[in-house]
């Protein structure tokens, strides 16, 4: 690692809520001068838009990450408590994008803040000229009362995204793509043009529902228009004439609000072999509690090695034949899905700077189905760990039995789910021939974590696949060792993850995912009496997961798949949230205190955030014309710099 990458700092009692590591991109020097400024480029089109993810999170969400970072920048000569404990909450608020758990979707408060100590520190920032009073009118101390309960008071608005059996999940949820007051029901008088749009919100005025659309001179509009600007400077630059027109035609959709323009970005940037690469847009789909709209994400990465992962996609279609669910929802075409192994140079909004392990796109059924997906591993995510940590997950969170096994063969475990997942999982299987909606909407509330979870299954039972050993994933030696490595990191995992959820019910669609599983194996599925090898036992106090029968876990996972595929392909919503219902989202609260109190003790943060390298513009002729990277900032620097970028579109060397 060069300076700078690496673990940069915890946060937290005795560091256990967050690790922050800085990461580099490795090989970005060997990319050519006019790479090197195309990534500039779309590098700074992502941090232009990194706060449209934080406006998403809730209405106060981006005046209190503001209000915060006022009250640090002029907090020089406050009392060192108070200056600290707005800082740690400051970085709690850059984390997740406001005050809503990044992945469990809970509010979270202060740790050591307090509401008399913000309100000082608030005076000492005004006393040296930090303006806080609101373009309306409103002074420092009605602006403090305003948002104080958002801050500081668990119980207003607990929820961002609420998905509960039985309750309104609109009304319910603090989420900032419904104004308050807006419920389900009266989402019902709304057009279904808007109702399953990607890119709208829904404000109410007068008693009546307006569609919002994302656009310039629209919803999120100014920062928009610098995403636009970029991605129009990042043309003149783009390798291929693909890539071209899908960067002209997501100008487009961000200048119009028009959805079709980026249905066909979508399409070009599917169909674009370039080896700078980048996402910019409304995406995944998680934080809507309909899971319709899309959140904001970005990133800018380059193609590393990638010839294993190349050869999985080769064999789609072998797999696909080979899946356990009836032969009518079997593909019978696949074209050969675009699978890349990259290092990533930047991710904001929803991808950062908690970062997902790889993604597959696009999420459009027909546009899957018409031109198949690209599918993306993060290389410098995916090796960014702390092998101390990881040594003591093992020692703890694992049966003696298994430790040996799970030290040999965890990463390929780990790196052959996460591409199958991904290279296999997403893309596979087909709709009824006469289902009239994409089986997005007609699912609803459980879609994603339907779908996270398919990908999972899809992944374990293909890893029994001797395939694998043919394409030299790993050594036919090893394979035994590499399907124990899987199944017991994917369940144990998930119990392990347990730390990182405050309450029973579990919300994030890809942990609601991973319950399902977990619960249908050791529960013996819906009749409670099947036995798939898979169990929860207490050993010395303590749960762990003991996993005696593989080919039985195997049928288990068969069936489950089975199960979710007919659901996906009948569109079956009914079906799709009795079964999330029952598995996937409460937890047994004595399992999920002992891990909390396990990972404590040891010190385990609960959710690694990043620090991505810094992108500096080379000029020649008042263009870019290349660019640098280092790595090298701390979490601080890196906001309060993003901060700095957020609207301006001059490029000059050392502003950026």
């Amino acid at each position: 690692m060069t300076a700078g990458a690496g673990e940069l700092e915890r946060l937290g009692p005795d560091g256990t809520d967050y690790l922050v590591l800085g990461i580099d991109a490795p090989g970005f020097t060997d990319l050519s001068e006019r790479q090197r400024a195309l990534a500039y480029h779309l590098y700074r089109a992502a941090v232009a838009g990194d706060r449209i993810f934080t406006q998403q999170s809730h209405r106060h969400a981006e005046e209190i990450v503001d209000l915060f970072e006022t009250i640090h920048l002029a907090s020089e000569g406050l009392d060192a408590g108070a200056a600290a404990a707005v800082h740690e909450h400051l970085k709690y608020l850059w984390i997740n994008h406001g005050q809503y758990d990044h992945d469990n979707h809970l509010k979270f408060v202060p740790r050591t803040l307090t509401p008399e100590m913000l309100r000082a520190a608030a005076r000492h920032a005004a006393g040296r000229g930090a303006e806080l009073s609101t373009r309306a009118g409103e002074d420092a101390a009605a602006r403090l009362a305003r948002l104080e309960p958002h801050i500081f008071d668990a119980q207003v608005e607990p929820v961002q995204t609420n998905q509960k059996e039985g309750e309104d999940i609109i009304a319910g949820s603090a989420v900032n793509l419904y104004d308050r007051g807006i419920t389900s029901a009266m989402l019902e008088s709304v057009d279904a043009a808007f109702r399953h749009r990607l890119n709208v919100r829904f404000a109410l005025r007068d008693g009546k529902i307006v569609p919002e659309p994302f656009r310039v001179g629209g919803a999120h509009g100014r920062d928009l228009e610098t995403v636009a600007f970029f991605l129009g400077q990042a043309r003149a630059l783009a390798e291929s004439d693909e890539q071209r027109a899908g960067l002209a035609a997501l100008e487009d959709h961000m200048r119009s609000g028009d959805e079709e323009a980026f249905r066909a970005y979508s399409v070009h940037w599917l169909k674009s072999a370039t080896t700078v690469d980048y996402l910019n847009g409304f995406i995944e789909q998680y934080n809507d509690p309909r899971g319709v709209i899309g959140q904001y994400e970005a990133n800018v990465s380059f193609v590393s090695e990638s010839t294993l992962i190349g050869r999985l996609a080769d064999s789609a279609l072998y797999f696909e034949r080979r899946m356990p669910w009836p032969d009518k929802y079997k593909r019978t075409r696949i074209d050969r899905p675009v699978a890349n192994v990259v290092t990533l140079v930047v991710e904001t909004g929803d991808a950062g700077p908690v970062s997902p392990a790889a993604y597959n796109l696009p999420n459009y059924a027909d546009l899957r189905r018409e031109h198949g997906s690209k599918n993306i591993v993060l290389n410098n995510i995916e090796s960014a760990r702390s092998p101390r940590i990881q040594e003591a997950v093992y020692e703890e969170f694992y049966l003696p039995r298994f430790r040996d096994n799970i030290r040999r063969h965890y990463e390929d475990g780990r790196k052959w789910t996460v591409y199958m997942h991904e290279v296999i999982g997403h893309g596979s299987g087909q709709m009824e021939p006469d289902l009239e909606s994409d089986p997005r909407a007609l699912v609803g509330r459980a879609y994603s974590s339907l779908e996270e979870c398919r990908a999972d299954l899809v992944a374990l039972y293909h890893i029994f696949d001797s395939r694998l050993v043919e394409m030299g994933a790993f050594s036919a030696a090893d394979h035994a060792g590499v399907i124990e490595a899987a199944y017991m990191g994917f369940l144990q995992g998930q119990m392990v993850r347990y730390r990182s959820i405050p309450e029973d019910t579990v919300r994030e669609a890809h942990r609601r995912g991973a319950e399902l599983v977990l619960q249908y194996l050791t529960r013996g599925g819906p009749g409670g009496r099947r036995d798939f090898g898979v169990r929860i036992v207490k050993e010395g106090g303590s749960y762990f997961v003991d996993l005696t029968d593989l080919t039985r876990a195997r049928e288990g996972v068969a069936e489950i798949l089975g199960t979710l595929q007919t659901i996906k392909s009948t569109g079956d919503e009914r079906a799709a949230s009795a079964l999330f219902d029952r598995f996937g989202t409460r937890l047994d609260p004595y399992i999920r205190k002992d891990i909390t109190r396990r990972a404590e003790r040891l010190r385990i943060p609960r959710v690694t955030a990043f620090v991505f390298p810094r992108l500096e513009p080379v000029m020649s002729g008042g263009a870019v014309v290349d660019a640098t990277l280092s790595a090298g900032e701390d979490l601080t620097a890196q906001q309060l710099r993003y901060r700095r970028m957020r609207f301006d579109t001059t490029i000059t060397p050392g502003r950026s």
